[in-house]
């Protein structure tokens, strides 16, 4: 979900240093797919009558002791898997020192030897049932041909006035903006958002029935048998098909979305523009807190979505010697902030939760906050409690020697502006303000810290606070010698912010997104565009889908197999919450049980006896299973890009399209281009029935 101009996803996109562990779970599923499609495809050779007539692999007699090899790392790929099944009848025996042998039930526990052995057997099994593809691949497929069979394609799809489909967003444009009510600053969010939830649909119903019904209308119209009759491969056919109905509806999108920007862009309010119009690219701190009963946790107000901990402010009437702070910490940001002319922006949206409504000056104004900007290396004490404490004596004192140095200044001023033209006192204002902000600098650089006062907060509005590049200098002295040891490493800057002095007490709601760095924005139109590119992953996800599945189903079987396939991909937050037993009131066989004895989700059910133990084995054993299930379908959250586009947040080239987006659409759509490519050839082509 995004609130205003916070960034607030269910799920972090993934980086680098996550691609190892997630290359080696995709090992784990697709080669357990590939050791199971090689052992039906073994028993199935073995059931007919002469292995001559089911034989899907040409194999040159030179090449047959390299057979003879892949076919010992099958059962090589066999063997590690037994044991992982003697593990597990071992562990139900209560074999003791059998659980290093188990892989982890979930993702969120630490590796086991058996996470390793099933690595190595998915790997094992993969290279097996790649073998033969990458051969092929080599050897027998020609570029030309699939080309050849790819406008053909495109040719069809147009005859068939397929294109004729994107033409239904001129409806949108038409008529969406009478039924999308909105507030100034919503007004671009919500335009992006239809134009995204409508082209979204569209594409994907196209996309399903283009790869569903082409293969098997060919094979209807028995004009598969003219194609195959020529020197075609037919792994070349599912290529040619995915290659052009890919390209027409690349093509397609281009153009529908080049104008989505158009009817997006027209007309932006200032208060869209400040929300949305931009692609902020931001740096996040680390959240923590000072003065609350958890130092990574706020004070709950007893709203149900607690996206959002609270800090509360001091009154009047209150003492001011212990006060309440929401701490960011900047591990790192650019070095050339320091050099820039223009102040550098961060960016803030806070909630407000009323204690009162305050005296009439202060009812329906927003309340005041002070930002302080600190290079953390200035504190004698690493606890950020004890920061907060020397921080206020620091600026008193930073306040204190720089208003000395202030007065001399300001006395010249009065002094010089007497019996001067109003154009003389301009100039001699502009001196007397540069000079102050050169003693604001040197003390800046001396106690490193920059503090901006009286900040005003308003409710659901993104705002501002600029820091000069000045400040920057200062956090960057002695940068070379900072200290970076692990977690004990200083950040570069930490943030306190703190709520001021109100006639009655009022509360300030913080999340980590809620504050961050602006060092660079990119244009809108730019991050739009990217943001389709989530969209085309999708559609080519789809597309590739249905092809696979019509391979061997019918075209109907294969329309309503990958559209099963798309939905289950849409809950896959809900079965991973299975799969890592995070769901309240446990899985399946604890919850048959709760019902049956009427236990609410808050009651116990850890007693240790026979039967509660049977029960958490049976619901470990499925979380277990839903968790190499739901490898099977299609993560089309991650390609769901609408969110940093609607909200003004740059969409990364590396981290979200590289290796959030393209990276996974690569690694789910080999297994199903393996499985089209021995489909296709087991399947009679040639001999029409």
């Amino acid at each position: 979900m995004m609130l205003f101009a916070s960034l607030y996803l269910e799920r972090a996109p993934m980086h680098w240093a996550q691609l190892p562990a997630a290359f080696g779970e995709w090992l784990q599923n697709a080669g357990a797919a590939a050791a199971v499609a090689i052992a039906l495809v073994c028993i199935s050779s073995f059931a007919q009558r002469s292995a001559k007539d089911y034989n899907f692999i040409h194999i040159a007699g030179r090449t047959v002791a390299f057979w003879t090899y892949l076919l010992y790392g099958f059962f090589a790929s066999v063997a590690c898997y037994a044991v992982i099944v003697l593990a597990w009848i071992g562990r139900w025996m209560g074999v003791p020192g059998v659980d290093a042998l188990l892989p982890r039930l979930n993702a969120t526990m630490p590796s086991t030897i058996g996470d390793l052995i099933l690595t190595i057997a998915g790997a094992i099994a993969l290279t097996v049932a790649l073998t033969p593809v990458l051969m092929d691949i080599v050897s027998r497929l020609s570029f030309g041909r699939i080309w050849a069979l790819a406008l053909l394609s495109w040719k069809e799809a147009i005859r068939g006035r397929v294109i004729w489909v994107f033409g239904a967003m001129a409806l949108i444009f038409l008529f969406a903006h009478w039924f999308v009510p909105y507030k100034a600053e919503d007004q671009l969010r919500n335009y992006v958002r239809v134009v995204f939830w409508s082209m979204t649909p569209l594409f994907l119903v196209l996309a399903a029935l283009l790869g569903a019904f082409s293969i098997p209308n060919d094979v209807k119209n028995n004009s598969i048998h003219t194609v195959v009759t020529k020197p075609v491969e037919p792994f070349e056919i599912v290529l040619g098909r995915f290659l052009g109905f890919g390209s027409l509806l690349t093509v397609g999108l281009f153009v529908v979305s080049s104008l989505s920007l158009l009817y997006v862009v027209r007309g932006v309010t200032d208060e869209a523009a400040q929300e949305s119009f931009t692609a902020r690219i931001p740096i996040y701190g680390k959240l923590h807190f000072v003065g609350t009963k958890a130092a990574q946790k706020g004070d709950s107000v007893g709203r149900e979505w607690s996206y959002r901990s609270y800090i509360t402010g001091p009154s009047h009437n209150t003492s001011d010697k212990f006060r309440q702070f929401a701490v960011w910490d900047f591990a790192a940001f650019p070095e050339d902030l320091a050099n820039r002319i223009e102040e550098v922006l961060f960016e803030f949206s806070f909630d407000i939760f009323r204690l009162s409504k305050g005296d009439a000056k202060e009812e329906g104004r927003g309340i005041r906050v002070t930002f302080a900007f600190v290079d953390p290396r200035v504190f004698r004490s690493p606890d950020a409690n004890f920061q907060s404490i020397e921080l206020r004596e620091l600026v008193k004192k930073m306040e204190e020697e720089r208003s000395k140095e202030f007065e001399p200044i300001r006395a010249r001023f009065e002094k010089a502006k007497q019996g001067r033209s109003k154009e003389e006192v301009g100039e001699l204002t502009a001196q007397r303000r540069a000079d102050e902000e050169k003693v604001r600098e040197k003390y800046r650089n001396l106690y490193r810290i920059h503090q901006e006062t009286g900040i005003e907060v308003i409710d659901y509005h993104t705002q501002q606070v600029l820091v000069p590049p000045s400040a920057f200098k200062a956090f960057l002295i002695d940068h070379d010698k900072r200290v970076t040891q692990g977690e004990n490493a200083l950040p570069m800057l930490r943030v306190f912010v703190s709520v001021d002095k109100t006639q009655q007490s009022q509360m300030l709601g913080v999340a980590q997104a809620d504050f961050y760095m602006v060092p660079h924005v990119m244009p809108f139109w730019q991050n739009f565009l990217k943001g389709t590119i989530g969209m085309w992953c999708t559609h080519m996800l789809v597309l590739a889908i249905a092809l696979a599945m019509s391979t061997y189903f019918s075209s109907v079987i294969s329309f309503i197999a990958t559209i099963f396939l798309y939905l289950c991909g849409m809950s896959l937050d809900y079965m991973r919450e299975i799969a890592e037993g995070r769901l309240d009131g446990g899985g399946p066989a604890e919850s048959a049980i709760r019902i049956t004895k009427g236990l609410p989700v808050a009651a116990r059910f850890d007693e240790a006896t026979p039967m509660n133990t049977v029960i958490k084995t049976l619901d470990q054993l499925f979380s277990w299973w839903i968790g190499r299930i739901i490898s099977m379908f299609p993560d089309v959250g991650r390609h769901d890009l609408h969110l940093y586009v609607a909200n003004g947040f740059d969409i990364g080239w590396i981290d979200v399209l590289l290796v959030d987006n393209l990276l996974p659409l690569g690694g789910y759509l080999l297994p199903w281009a393996v499985l089209a490519y021995y489909l296709m050839k087991m399947r009679e082509t040639a001999n029409p029935t």
